[in-house]
C-alpha cells in the first residue's frame, strides 16, 4: 500500500477496536459478540458477569420435555417414534454435558446455555409429537 492510501484519516484505529467500548444495556440480554469480548473467564466471568439477576433468574427456568409413547397398542410406528424421541434427548443432553465442561465461560452462562439447549430440545419434541411449542401459536384458520 502506499503512503497516500491513509493520508485523509491518519488516527483511523483497526477494524472492530473502536467497537469494544461501546455502552452496554442492562435492560437486554447481552448479545453474542458482548459475550465473547468479555475478558473475565472462570469464577471472574460469574463474578463479573453480563446478567442482571433477574436475567440470570428468567433465563434459568425448568424446561420441559414432553415424550408421546404411541397412539395405540396396533401402531407399528409407535416404537420407532419412541427411538427417535429417545435418539433426540440423548443428543441434546450431549450437548448440555458439553456446554457443562467449558469451565472458562463461568458457570452463569454455563447454566443459561444449558438451559437454551434444553429449551431447543422441548421445542424440537413438541414440534416432533404434532404440537405446538410453548410459547409459540399457530395462526387462526380464516374463514371465508
Amino acid at each position: 500500500m502506499s503512503d497516500t492510501h491513509m493520508a485523509g484519516r491518519p488516527y483511523r484505529t483497526p477494524h472492530g477496536r473502536s467497537r469494544a467500548h461501546r455502552p452496554v444495556s442492562i435492560d437486554t440480554l447481552p448479545t453474542a459478540e458482548d459475550l465473547a469480548s468479555s475478558p473475565h473467564k472462570g469464577d471472574d466471568a460469574d463474578r463479573y458477569s453480563l446478567y442482571t439477576p433477574q436475567q440470570i433468574e428468567n433465563e434459568t427456568k425448568d424446561v420441559k420435555l414432553c415424550i408421546t409413547f404411541g397412539d395405540g397398542p396396533t401402531d407399528p410406528a409407535a416404537v420407532i417414534k419412541i427411538r427417535d424421541q429417545a435418539e433426540m434427548i440423548i443428543a441434546g443432553m450431549r450437548a448440555i454435558i458439553e456446554k457443562t465442561r467449558q469451565h472458562d465461560i463461568g458457570s452463569i452462562r454455563q447454566r443459561i446455555e444449558a438451559r437454551a439447549e434444553a429449551a431447543s430440545i422441548g421445542r424440537a419434541l413438541s414440534r416432533f409429537n404434532g404440537r405446538t411449542p410453548h410459547g409459540e401459536w399457530k395462526p387462526k384458520s380464516r374463514r371465508p
